[in-house]
């Protein structure tokens, strides 16, 4: 019969392979990806009643 792994090294794995699935996660996630922000519609109603009193 073989031999098991003690414990330590079971969970020593179990993290490292979180830790790898968690950095290739974010390694290939958009860095470009930006957020719109969500007061611009205020900004654009803004432009919108100037024009309307000129």
């Amino acid at each position: 019969m073989k031999d098991t792994l003690p414990d330590k090294t079971i969970i020593l794995i179990i993290l490292c392979t979180i830790l790898l699935v968690f950095s290739f996660i974010f390694l290939f996630k958009p860095t470009n990806y930006q957020i719109e922000p969500s007061i611009q519609w205020k900004d654009s109603s803004m432009t919108n009643m100037q024009e309307i009193n000129s």
